[in-house]
């Protein structure tokens, strides 16, 4: 409980006390001969300021005893319906009588605990280097932010659909990919690796892709082009685009059309409204463009949603 609290208090911007926080949710998966996976997931009763945190504790070989690489992560995600396939698509059991919730912003506690058996392993052959080489003498915490990749990697260990052996055989190849971008951001001290680009290092850029992320949110019905945004947040178009890719792992024009269709699901299958009202509501003249880009995002046409 003491590395939960450590972690979270870097990740929650302000102080909190532990009844903020609901555990909704926990899985532990042990990989024979390779690693212990650890999940935990938190809901809160109201927002909170959070920022992602990567952590590696590494602890040296000694005698008789090999290294250790410890990942923890603490990353802003959320929580679905009681269907373990329920994702932000369609939910699989949607129906008129579903009650399906809606998606509440959560914290996800992640840990991944290497055996050291499977370190060494690892480092048979080599003769040049080791893991963490630079560090390889004393053992040593260190915390920053999880770069975009190993987001994107925490995101598909949280959800999948495999299981038994194939989910060991997953959870190890996803950790084997955290471990070498830990590698990357650690000991190489990659900024690109950490943020996505470098000038995403300074706090007052990454601030303004999260106000252009904002301003799309408040006007999914009337699309704005990327000169403009890139005008209202003060930042120059190329950065823009690089940057809002880097810290959201998708471009400006998807994320707003996968809003903008999540919301319009929502005004479909949730209020009862008539396609063609949503199509206008949405900003769309002809009804054909908008069901065309919904069934490119849901995998459905408007009416076929409305007759599940």
């Amino acid at each position: 409980m003491k590395d939960l609290q450590d972690i979270l208090s870097i990740a929650i911007r302000q102080p909190a006390m532990s009844d903020q926080l609901q555990c909704v949710g926990s899985e532990s998966v042990a990989v024979p001969d390779c690693l212990d996976f650890t999940l935990q997931r938190f809901t809160y009763d109201r927002p909170l300021p959070v920022d992602d945190v990567a952590m590696v504790v590494y602890q040296p070989a000694k005698r008789g005893q090999s290294a250790s690489v410890e990942l923890r992560y603490c990353v802003a995600g959320s929580k679905y319906c009681q269907n373990p396939g329920c994702t932000d698509q369609v939910c699989a059991h949607s129906s008129k009588d579903s009650s399906c919730n809606q998606k509440q912003p959560a914290i996800d506690m992640i840990t991944v605990r290497f055996q050291p058996a499977f370190i060494q392993s690892l480092q048979k052959g080599a003769t040049n280097s080791t893991l963490f080489d630079m560090q390889s003498r004393k053992p040593f915490i260190k915390t920053t932010q999880p770069s975009t990749k190993s987001k994107q990697v925490l995101e598909q260990m949280v959800h999948h659909n495999y299981d038994g052996t194939l989910k060991n055989i997953f959870l190890q190849s996803k950790a084997l990919e955290l471990l070498l971008f830990s590698s990357d951001q650690f000991v190489q001290n990659d900024t690109d690796e950490r943020f996505g680009c470098r000038f995403l290092t300074h706090l007052e850029d990454r601030e303004k892709i999260e106000n252009a992320k904002g301003i799309l949110l408040e006007q999914l019905d009337a699309p704005i082009t990327i000169r403009d945004l890139a005008r209202r947040v003060a930042m120059n178009e190329c950065y823009l685009k690089k940057g809002f890719k880097a810290m959201y792992g998708t471009t400006i024009y998807d994320y707003f059309q996968k809003e903008r269709m999540e919301k319009a699901k929502g005004l479909l299958y949730e209020k009862g409204m008539s396609v063609s009202e949503v199509a206008i509501l949405m900003g769309y003249s002809c009804i054909s463009h908008f069901s065309t880009a919904f069934k490119k995002h849901t995998g459905l046409k408007p009416c076929e949603l409305l007759l599940r």
